[in-house]
């Protein structure tokens, strides 16, 4: 392995999904606006734009202070502006760099108070690693609090080419679309990859 060697993560970006603004830097709210205009065409009720753009500037906000590498709104039904989030995240694996240490990994970055997890051990092309299916009732609401659950899927990858660990999570609140929705996670993860980035010959 080339220790000078410099790595962009990938990920396939699946039809209906949304790369989200991440530490750019700019009004969230006037990007969200115009993302679901385009998102949604020209000819769009206004009430159905103005909900997914109020959807997808919430989940930028989340991302942002969640500072992934990058992540995406996937939206699962625009005219009910029904959305999953995935992020990929980059963390130092000092210390966690076996299968058996990243159930701590992630209760570390990523820290949780499920109802439900299922943790099993996982080989994807990226690497080896785990993956973790949680459910979690989480308060929504600012004067009358209510539990909303959210389903969620984490896979933690040990790649060869660098010490770090790269996390991969989807989440969704309409339950009824798990099925597809763990799928595509599946799918997500498996097309995860490092690319060594080439400098060009001048």
């Amino acid at each position: 392995m080339d220790d000078d060697a410099v790595w962009q993560c990938l990920i396939h970006e699946p039809e209906g999904g949304i790369r989200l603004p991440v530490g750019e830097g700019i009004d969230l709210r006037a990007w969200a606006k115009q993302a679901a205009q385009t998102y949604l065409g020209p000819s769009s009720p206004r009430g159905q734009v103005r909900e997914l753009a109020s959807v997808l500037t919430r989940l930028a906000e989340s991302s942002e202070l969640a500072d992934p590498t990058f992540a995406y709104a996937y939206v699962v039904d625009a005219a009910k502006a029904v959305t999953a989030v995935y992020e990929v995240h980059d963390y130092d694996g000092e210390g966690y760099r076996t299968p058996q240490r990243l159930p701590d990994l992630l209760r570390d970055v990523l820290p949780t108070s499920p109802v439900r997890r299922s943790t099993e051990e996982v080989s994807l092309p990226a690497g080896p690693g785990i993956r973790v299916q949680e459910l979690q009732a989480v308060d929504t609401g600012s004067v009358f609090k209510k539990k909303t659950m959210v389903e969620s899927v984490t896979y933690a990858v040990l790649p060869p080419q660098v010490e770090n660990v790269l996390v991969f999570r989807m989440s969704w609140t309409n339950l009824v679309f798990s099925e597809a929705l763990l799928e595509l996670a599946q799918t997500l993860a498996e097309s995860l990859e490092l690319a060594e980035v080439k400098e060009h010959e001048a």
